[in-house]
């Protein structure tokens, strides 16, 4: 009995930890061809920052669910002279929440379908300095890690659906379709240019229930 009863609160709350894993296609190839990367190897949709594989973590309550991600990045280069020395710094971090909401009650050996909406910031932190660098060396230095900045820095959102089977041990299987929003700048002191892109998203999911 007491048994049954574990088992049952499993399957309708407790606390998640999973991984998601979204396969490399045509188009991030064609993201890479166009030129689209940052230059400062963390942003977004450099590859770093956000790998094929990403860790999520939350709790659910019945049919409903709140999860979560953390990832950061970050890239520092010095070089050193014989006269000088300069450090270049870029870093990104990117914190992710997502509601999440069942349309059946949740349960074992039996596919659950689900619906979800999210959101996530990219906030960049850049530093470029020389220890020998005049006044205008270093305002130009800003401008630099300025701009850099702007091409990190992030706001985006997420909607979609999926499908899970969890088991009695614990462990879950699925997949989810989304469909992703994402707004960046890569203005500099002369242009602002600000875009958006949305696009599809599918991954395959694994997650232990606790």
């Amino acid at each position: 009995m007491l048994a049954a009863l574990i088992l049952s609160g499993v399957a309708h709350a407790g606390a998640m930890m999973g991984a998601e894993y979204v396969p490399s296609g045509l188009g991030d190839m064609a993201w890479v061809e166009s030129e689209q990367l940052s230059g400062s190897m963390v942003a977004e949709h450099d590859g770093i920052l956000v790998p094929p594989l990403t860790a999520v973590g939350g709790y659910a309550w019945d049919r409903l669910g709140v999860f979560g991600g953390l990832a950061v990045a970050r890239v520092s280069t010095t070089v050193i002279t014989t006269d000088a020395e300069a450090q270049s710094t870029r870093m990104a971090i990117r914190p992710s929440a997502e509601l999440r909401y069942w349309f059946t009650e949740t349960g074992t050996d039996t596919p659950l379908f689900f619906a979800n909406v999210g959101g996530h910031w990219v906030i960049p932190s850049t530093t470029e300095s020389a220890n020998q660098a005049s006044k205008a060396d270093q305002a130009a230095l800003d401008e630099a890690a300025d701009e850099a900045a702007g091409r990190i820095g992030a706001i985006g959102g997420n909607f979609g659906v999926g499908a899970e089977v969890r088991w009695k041990n614990g462990l879950g299987l699925g997949i989810r379709t989304d469909i992703v929003i994402t707004r960046f700048d890569t203005s500099n002191a002369q242009t602002q240019t600000v875009s958006s892109l949305i696009r599809p998203r599918t991954a395959l999911t694994v997650s232990t229930w606790f």
